[in-house]
């Protein structure tokens, strides 16, 4: 399952109903989390998930990727103003400043956009992880996320060196395929 910017340019041209589901399923808890945050009640937040990606369909061939993070930094805007619409129509108030969500250099616009990397990242790595063996698995696991030396962890799974730092290798170029143009 494919979570770049090529998927997100088929919305354009002939998007499908699958399309429609993957976007929900790879972006609707990550929104529904910020809508939480944001003191949207359970029972708004489906709706609310459901007009922002709307927009994102709708605009999507609008959207122009020229900087690193152009469209969490969008989609984080979109939503933004509707959690502002929402609260416009009611007699309570945001839980959280809106202006600041939609500024990529405020302290909670950095704070979602680590959230949205960190979300992608773990999803990509569930959905990639049977593409390799145990072993490689392991390997990268070790490396990139344990922060262990190559040598430690070529010594307890019983590789070579040299496969070992090709595991990490591949991992990586796999994840930066499944992310492309999604993250910094």
């Amino acid at each position: 399952m494919e979570t770049s910017l090529t998927w997100l340019g088929r919305l354009v041209a002939t998007p499908t109903e699958g399309d429609w589901k993957q976007l929900l399923d790879v972006y609707g808890p990550l929104l529904s989390g910020w809508l939480s945050r944001a003191g949207v009640p359970p029972t708004d937040r489906d709706d609310l998930i459901q007009e922002t990606l709307l927009v994102v369909v709708r605009r999507v061939a609008e959207f122009e990727h020229r900087r690193p993070g152009a469209f969490r930094a969008w989609l984080r805007g979109i939503l933004a103003n509707h959690i502002r619409r929402f609260f416009r129509t009611r007699q309570d108030a945001p839980s959280i400043d809106l202006d600041a969500i939609a500024d990529p250099e405020s302290v909670l616009g950095r704070a979602w956009d680590r959230e949205h990397d960190e979300y992608l990242i773990a999803r990509a790595l569930k959905l990639i992880e049977n593409d390799f063996t145990r072993d490689t698995w392991q390997a990268f696991l070790r490396q990139a996320i344990d922060e262990q030396s190559p040598i430690d962890v070529a010594a307890q799974l019983g590789m070579s060196l040299n496969a070992v730092i090709l595991a990490k290798s591949r991992v990586f170029k796999r994840l930066r395929q499944e992310l492309q143009g999604l993250l910094d």
